[in-house]
C-alpha cells in the first residue's frame, strides 16, 4: 500500500490518460478516481489495488472511506467530522469517476 504524497490538483484528463494507460482492471477507474480526490483534497493518500482489496470488507464506499481513514489517519479526526470528511472524499471521487465516462461536462444524471 502506497502512502506517499501525491502531487496536487490532477485534471480530468491525466485522470482519464492514467486511466487509459493502465492494464484495463476493472477496478482502475475508481482507484485513479479516488486518487485523484484525494489529492485535489490536499490530503496524503494513495490508494492501490492491495488498498481497495483491504477495504472490501466493508460494505459501501464510505464505510471503506471511513475505515482507512480510522486506520491509518486517525488524527484527522480531530479536526475533521468523520462523517464529513468520507462524504467529502465520496462526493469528490464520484464527480472525477463520472467525468471519466461522460466527458468534462456531462454527468450520469443528464443522461
Amino acid at each position: 500500500m502506497n502512502h506517499a504524497p501525491v502531487e496536487s490538483h490532477i485534471s480530468t484528463r491525466s485522470v482519464r490518460s492514467e486511466t487509459a494507460s493502465r492494464d484495463g482492471h476493472p477496478d482502475d477507474a475508481h482507484l485513479s478516481a479516488y486518487n485523484a480526490a484525494f489529492s485535489d483534497l490536499g490530503l496524503r493518500f494513495r490508494w492501490d489495488h492491495a488498498t481497495l482489496d483491504m477495504l472490501n470488507e466493508f460494505n459501501g464506499e464510505l464505510a471503506r472511506i471511513t475505515a482507512y481513514i480510522e486506520r491509518y489517519h486517525s488524527h484527522l479526526h480531530r479536526a475533521y467530522d468523520a462523517d464529513f470528511l468520507a462524504q467529502l472524499i465520496l462526493h469528490r471521487k464520484t464527480q472525477y469517476y463520472e467525468t471519466q465516462y461522460y466527458g468534462e461536462f456531462g454527468s450520469a444524471h443528464s443522461e
